[in-house]
Order: C-alpha cells, then sequence, then structure tokens
C-alpha cells in the first residue's frame, strides 16, 4: 500500500540513529537500503549521516548530536517534525532523545531496558541503575511519561532469537511506553542486521 505513494512536502524528515560500532553508516546494516528506498522511490527526505564517537555511542554527544540533525533539517524548519529510526543504540539515544524533545515518530528496533551487566553499555549513560544496597530503585530511569508526551507515534521491532538483548528486556520498553498494537516481536530476525520491509512500513505508516 505505502510503496507506491508520493509524500507531501512537509511530510517528517527520517533521522536514522545506528547501533554503536557503525562508522560507516551507510554501509551497516540495513540503513543504507532503507535510507535509499525511502529517499529514492517514496521521495521521502532521510538523513543517514555517520555518528560522532560511534564506539561507545556517548548519550552526552549522540543525543545533542540528534538534536542538531533535526534543527538542521526537520522538514518546514520545525525541529519537532521528524521521525526517529533507532537500532540497538540508536534506540536507546531515541528513548532519551525523547525525554527531552518533541518529535513526530519513533520506530525503536532491538532496544533493551538495561545494560546487561555490560561496562561498556553501562558507560554509555542510557540505561538505569540499581540504587541502593536493595536494589528496590534506580538511578537514571527512563522518563517514559516524558517520552510519551513528546512522541504520540511508537513502533517497537524485536525478535525471539536476537543473541544481545533477550525478549523480556523488549518488553520492559514496551510495557513502559504502554504499546500493544505497534509492537512485533517478529521470529528468527536475530538482531535485526538485515533489512526488513516491515520497518520500511513502520516508517511510511507514520508519513
Amino acid at each position: 500500500l505505502y510503496r507506491s505513494m508520493k509524500m507531501p512536502a512537509l511530510c517528517p524528515t527520517v533521522i536514522i540513529c545506528p547501533g554503536n560500532g557503525c562508522s560507516q553508516i551507510r554501509r551497516s546494516n540495513w540503513y543504507g537500503k532503507l535510507h535509499e528506498i525511502l529517499t529514492e522511490k517514496h521521495g521521502i527526505r532521510c538523513i543517514c549521516e555517520n555518528f560522532p564517537d560511534p564506539l561507545h555511542a556517548r548519550r552526552e554527544i549522540w543525543v545533542p548530536h540528534m538534536r542538531a540533525a533535526a534543527e538542521k533539517h526537520a522538514s518546514g524548519t520545525d525541529p519537532k517534525n521528524v521521525i526517529l529510526v533507532g537500532h540497538s543504540s540508536g534506540a536507546q539515544a531515541a528513548l532519551r532523545y525523547a525525554e527531552l524533545y518533541a518529535v513526530h515518530g519513533i520506530v525503536l528496533v532491538s532496544a533493551t531496558y538495561s545494560d546487561l551487566g555490560d561496562a561498556h553499555e553501562r558507560a554509555s549513560g542510557y540505561y538505569p541503575q540499581p540504587n541502593g544496597d536493595d536494589k528496590s530503585g534506580e538511578s537514571n530511569p527512563y522518563l517514559f511519561n516524558k517520552m510519551k508526551e513528546n512522541c504520540k507515534k511508537w513502533h517497537q521491532f524485536h525478535s525471539d532469537d536476537d543473541p544481545f538483548i533477550p525478549l523480556h528486556e523488549a518488553e520492559r520498553i514496551r510495557d513502559g511506553l504502554g504499546l500493544s498494537d505497534t509492537y512485533y516481536m517478529l521470529p528468527g530476525r536475530s538482531h535485526f542486521f538485515d533489512y526488513s520491509t516491515e520497518l520500511l512500513d513502520a516508517v511510511l505508516s507514520m508519513t
């Protein structure tokens, strides 16, 4: 349905937020292919540019970078007129971005709730941490209410065989955002390293 449509002039700009370790974003995973399809087949402005600090993907660097991209490239010069497509670390950055800034829509791919005990991930600054000896609370919590206030359109994708992020981690994000019909558990997709038409359809459904 969506693949033959031409979008209006003020269609939101799509910003692809990659996983960490992707120093050449258009050659990594499915980012370049999604960019090509959106721009060439659908006439949608899509920003698929290298992020700074690609190995560590630190929140203090990535979220301001995303804001600068939104301010520079958003349709109609309105920085909230963007759709963030975040994969892996890029999904974590999109969540934290939405705590601070209004955004037209967000697609989360292979998002996790915690750092899963990985010190490198913990140092990126995205993840809540147990607070206190009894670990009954959290420091650096997700502000889901702010996320939902700033973004009304969410799609989330995860797979049952993701080798890095167990399904229950994604479900905690789903529950925090209150998603149901726009949460998709797609079997056998691993960490979504390959292009999926469902991601394209999710983006197009928000334009």
